[in-house]
């Protein structure tokens, strides 16, 4: 049997799995708590559910709990500041430009790809991290060009050429014909 595998590898290893990137949202009261998140996952199409991973020593965490609900807003590429502003990494005196609008689950930062508007719907426990798995209440998508917020090796990245249109995955891969195959 081989040496455990050593924490900072994981992280490595799993930083070469490119994400799109997010800002998750939370409104408790007046209060408005914002966080970056690239640990998020779509989960269930019945019912409609995602998933965000918080850690633990996040205060994210007892907002969602609080809240009840959340917003999932997607970032396009030229969004890297508001990321940077709500992972705490921002190194300018003055915050990037943004607004929220109130929204259905939490807020909706304007000007992003898209949003899902989520209720918690369960919160699992998962190592030093939350699992909070969100009902899809609602839906925003912008128009015109898609171009996201990529992050890939420690590092934010752009796709080469926007994607005019989205496509429909049910078009691309109709339920009935898409399998999953397992080796045993």
């Amino acid at each position: 049997m081989s040496e455990k595998p050593d924490p900072r590898e994981f992280r490595r290893v799993m930083g070469l799995f490119a994400t799109g990137v997010t800002v998750v949202t939370a409104a408790v009261g007046e209060r408005t708590h914002a966080m970056t998140a690239n640990a998020v996952m779509s989960v269930s199409l019945d019912p409609l559910l995602v998933c965000v991973s918080v850690g633990k020593g996040a205060r994210m965490n007892q907002f969602l709990e609080e809240a009840g609900g959340f917003a999932l807003n997607i970032l396009a590429e030229g969004q890297e500041d508001l990321s940077r502003y709500f992972a705490g990494m921002w190194q300018q005196p003055a915050p990037p430009d943004y607004r929220f609008v109130p929204w259905v689950g939490g807020p909706r930062l304007e000007g992003t790809l898209a949003s899902v508007g989520c209720t918690v719907a369960q919160m699992v426990e998962a190592g030093d991290h939350r699992l909070f798995l969100g009902r899809v209440l609602a839906l925003h998508r912008s128009e015109g060009p898609l171009r996201p917020l990529v992050f890939f090796a420690g590092g934010y990245h752009r796709l080469r050429e926007a994607v005019p249109a989205a496509r429909d995955p049910l078009e691309i891969w109709p339920p009935e014909e898409a399998r999953i195959f397992y080796e045993g």
